[in-house]
């Protein structure tokens, strides 16, 4: 690899913590694929990575990074906490780079699961293709997220977290 793959994310980082998306798309292949937590498929090319990474930038509160390190394999890690709608996440993104030190791959994380329906409730209408999808999107999501947000106060006491 011609260029150390640290440094992308690096770049990478400090754009988001700005706040710069245009900064943060530079960082991306013309070809990056993201594997997203909120869709089955996946968003292709630098566009529609960059169209996602803006909503982000605008929507999540508080975002900041928690940890990072590269795997053996040369892929880059990234752990980060943000609010969405008021809901505590955790995250962690796993960034591959390809030769040219363009991220070429990534892939999202995020939990709890009330955290993660908040995101798609918060996100999925700004992706969304036209004013039916964003409207479909809306009428699940949104329920969804305020059912998981009632809920997730009670897990805790439904489930067994220790052993005993």
């Amino acid at each position: 690899m011609s260029v150390d793959p640290t440094e992308t994310r690096r770049r990478f980082r400090a754009a988001v913590e700005a706040g710069d998306n245009a900064a943060a798309v530079a960082t991306f292949a013309p070809d990056i694929v993201l594997r997203s937590p909120i869709i089955v498929g996946q968003f292709e090319g630098r566009q529609a990575v960059g169209d996602l990474m803006a909503a982000v930038i605008e929507t999540f509160e508080d975002l900041h990074y928690t940890a990072e390190a590269a795997a053996d394999d040369g892929t880059q890690i990234l752990a980060f906490s943000a609010r969405v709608r008021g809901r505590e996440i955790d995250a962690v993104d796993l960034v591959r780079v390809n030769d040219e030190g363009l991220i070429s791959e990534f892939v999202v994380h995020i939990r709890p699961m009330a955290g993660l329906a908040a995101v798609a409730a918060v996100l999925g209408p700004r992706i969304a293709r036209g004013p039916v999808s964003r409207a479909l999107v809306r009428l699940f999501a949104g329920p969804l997220a305020v059912l998981l947000a009632l809920v997730d106060p009670l897990v805790p006491r439904l489930v067994r977290t220790r052993a005993g």
